[in-house]
């Protein structure tokens, strides 16, 4: 028996080669077809395989089983030449290994095949090779590769057909309708979404938003990309042994439907992990997406209205999405609590998270008790026409950066990074978010709180998503419903204005003379309603961030009239 692992290489240069987001998602979907070409080849006759060979099945990469070493040979032959010939540009390799006579996947088996991998990938020329330069062939419009001809077929654009495009390219656009049509298709049916709501890109989401009036056009004068990814995946896969060990005996039977010490239970618990994992990554994402269908139809007061959230990759634990600026962060906490909530109840995944821990002895496996997988978001607010590329690097860079923090939380949790970028003076990610880092307190962080949390001092709470919600809603002047005597008042934006810039200048008391003189003001404890004053450093973005819809289911409060809202935006004021 013999162990083959087909992977794509290079996937962020792949997608990434042109700035263009529609190349950007024909990419991506091609990324995901490994899959189905795979199991295609394991169909033809000429390839032997025992009855089960699927061993791993995920987004850009694939492990099964063939009986020899020749049927390891056509088969990888088959599958990378239809790469080739379907996929130019992308770059999938395949390695395999003998397994010494074993009829079933061990981990010394994965590791081995693993490290065939590594060792192949050192050894031959890169993908970019197959397209040689010559002094006279044109160049394509957006790309160092020599354009092609037309693919010739009845449904390619007309504007590509005229364009000078590489033959990538050519094949990644004309992809991207498909693969928006795919994820559009998960809102429909899993998620019960009406068609004539959903948008397949940013520009039918402004034609669809144009004929409910001009205010409500403005919900894309600022868009965001969101990337969320999962945590703690990478270590499952490097040590499954360890994680099959945090599963007790009797869920696992019940839910690999064998024991742990079955000679095939490594092959069924990768493949059930794969599986699971996917369905949970995309039930949240529907499910967020369900969620703010019904903020913006409750923010417009209207039974029906376009839904602001345009998917664009939907692979494995990554997710990236673009939305209107003002919807952004409410599907990412929505995402990531509908996330957790999915793996918690899953029989297997709710005993995954911390294997790295584990691994390391920090914990034994006996004492991890079952709770959520978390994931960490990063979303970057960025003007309407904003070149998508750059947008993703910095979402990217904001993931690293949450995903320190929730790692380092005991337990670990999810977490959520966002930067409003307006001044393209200075695109570096490092030098956007630097300029802040002791002036704000992001990323925040989805934690359970004690029900009786909400009258303690938030000042000596944590900075979780839920406090930061209400501290938000305290800001702009909403009001407990059944306090008939709260006289809550908006902090007002000038002096807010006045303590972040002094902060930014480092003048922390004369800062601070300001905030006492808002407290005798307002006559509010305001390090109990909102932090600290370096609390105002976030407040100011997020007030202008979160719709009054969705501050009020998070928090409970009630928001203050808009003829008074000093914060609320022109459309919101008409609603």
């Amino acid at each position: 028996m013999y162990l083959v692992m087909l992977e794509t290489n290079g996937n962020q240069r792949y997608i990434f080669s042109s700035p263009r987001l529609r190349e950007s998602i024909g990419a991506s979907f091609q990324l995901t077809r490994l899959a189905s070409w795979t199991k295609e080849a394991l169909g033809e006759p000429s390839v032997c395989h025992p009855t089960d060979p699927w061993v791993s099945r995920s987004s850009g990469k694939v492990i099964i089983m063939v009986d020899g070493e020749s049927d390891a040979v056509s088969f990888i032959g088959r599958v990378t030449r239809r790469a080739l010939a379907e996929a130019p540009g992308m770059d999938v390799s395949g390695v395999y290994v003998d397994m010494g006579g074993k009829k079933y996947v061990d981990a010394a088996a994965l590791k081995e095949v693993h490290t065939k991998a590594a060792e192949y990938a050192l050894s031959r020329p890169p993908a970019l090779a197959r397209f040689s330069q010559m002094p006279f062939l044109t160049r394509a419009k957006d790309s160092v590769l020599p354009a092609a001809p037309p693919l010739g077929i009845r449904d390619e654009a007309t504007d590509d057909t005229r364009t000078a495009l590489s033959l990538p390219s050519r094949v990644k656009r004309h992809l991207a309708l498909a693969s928006r049509e795919s994820l559009l298709d998960r809102a429909r049916i899993e998620g019960g979404l009406p068609d004539e709501e959903l948008a397949r890109d940013p520009l039918k989401l402004e034609r669809m938003l144009q004929p409910l009036g001009d205010d409500d056009s403005l919900a894309l004068s600022k868009i965001a990309v969101i990337h969320i990814d999962g945590n703690g995946v990478g270590a499952i896969m490097r040590d499954l042994n360890m994680a099959m060990k945090k599963v007790p005996d009797g869920d696992f039977r019940k839910e690999v439907r064998c024991g742990p010490d079955d000679p095939d239970a490594l092959r069924r618990f990768l493949l059930e992990v794969n599986e699971r994992l996917e369905n949970s990554v995309i039930q949240a994402f529907v499910t967020a997406w369900r969620d703010v269908a019904n903020w913006a139809c409750r923010r417009t007061g209207r039974e029906h209205t376009a839904i602001p959230v345009v998917p664009v990759i939907l692979g494995g634990d990554d997710v990236t999405v673009i939305t209107s600026g003002d919807y952004a962060l409410p599907f990412a906490a929505s995402f990531l609590a509908h996330f957790e909530k999915q793996t918690e109840e899953d029989g297997l995944l709710k005993y995954l998270h911390g294997v790295d821990k584990v691994a390391t002895g920090e914990l034994q496996p006996e004492d991890v008790i079952p709770a959520p997988m978390t994931a960490a978001a990063g979303v970057a607010i960025v003007r309407r026409n904003f070149p998508f590329h750059i947008a993703y690097e910095l979402a990217e860079k904001l993931v690293g950066r949450a995903k320190g923090v929730g790692k380092n939380e005991n337990p670990p949790c999810s977490t959520l990074d966002f930067h409003v970028l307006f001044d393209t003076t200075v695109i570096d990610p490092d030098g956007q978010l630097g300029g802040y880092k002791d002036l704000s307190t992001r990323p925040f962080c989805f934690v359970e709180r004690a029900s009786d949390a909400a009258s303690e001092s938030f000042s000596q709470a944590p900075a979780t998503w839920e406090d930061t919600c209400r501290r938000v809603a305290r800001f702009r002047g909403f009001r407990d419903p059944d306090d008939t005597d709260d006289r809550t008042e908006p902090f007002p934006r000038t002096r807010a204005a006045r303590i972040r810039k002094l902060l930014s200048d480092g003048k922390r008391d004369e800062a601070m003379k300001h905030w006492n003189a808002a407290k005798d003001k307002t006559g509010t404890d305001l390090d109990k309603e909102l932090g600290d004053l370096t609390a105002l450093f976030d407040l100011l973005e997020l007030a202008d961030l979160l719709p009054d819809s969705y501050l009020q289911e998070t928090t409970g409060l009630t928001p203050p009239e808009a003829s008074t809202n000093p914060t609320s935006t022109p459309a919101e004021a008409l609603s």
